[in-house]
């Protein structure tokens, strides 16, 4: 079913391009703010919470062509942003109801969903932090690629 999810948002990523729903999006952040931070602080909270419902991997096919035109545009650098992106994403698996992760965890360990989410809300919490962190600090997030690979 998976897969089935990511071949159905990949046809879904290319009917949003052709329709020119990136540009549309990119406008109405755009009215709300022109500052790069901000909008990424947007963007990463649009993907926690859409991270509730839907597999980070779908997320991904289906959000970056809407958001990196829009980074570019504000001068952001894509690296920076995708590792902000799939952070957020990736809190998704492990958040109820749909955390594919979560249900994996709980099922190994022999956990009630119910027991997990109370004792992972502070790790969720700290996460978000520093995915917030993340954003506002891109030094940090590309230090590695700038030392292994001059990027």
């Amino acid at each position: 079913s998976v897969m089935f999810l990511i071949a159905l948002s990949a046809v879904f990523s290319y009917g949003i391009i052709l329709e020119r729903i990136p540009e549309v999006i990119s406008g109405a952040m755009l009215g709300l703010t022109d500052n790069l931070y901000s909008v990424m602080t947007l963007i990463v909270a649009l993907i926690l919470i859409a991270g509730f419902f839907i597999d980070a991997t779908v997320l991904i096919i289906m959000l970056t062509p809407i958001f990196l035109p829009l980074i570019r545009q504000l001068g952001g650098d894509p690296v920076h942003f995708g590792v902000v992106f799939v952070l957020a994403a990736t809190i998704g698996n492990f958040t109820p109801p749909v955390g594919a992760a979560m249900y994996a965890v709980c099922s190994i360990l022999k956990v009630p969903i119910g027991e997990y989410t109370r004792e992972s809300i502070p790790l969720f919490a700290a996460v978000s932090l520093v995915a917030l962190l993340l954003v506002f600090t891109p030094g940090l997030v590309l230090w590695v690629p700038n030392m292994l690979f001059g990027y």
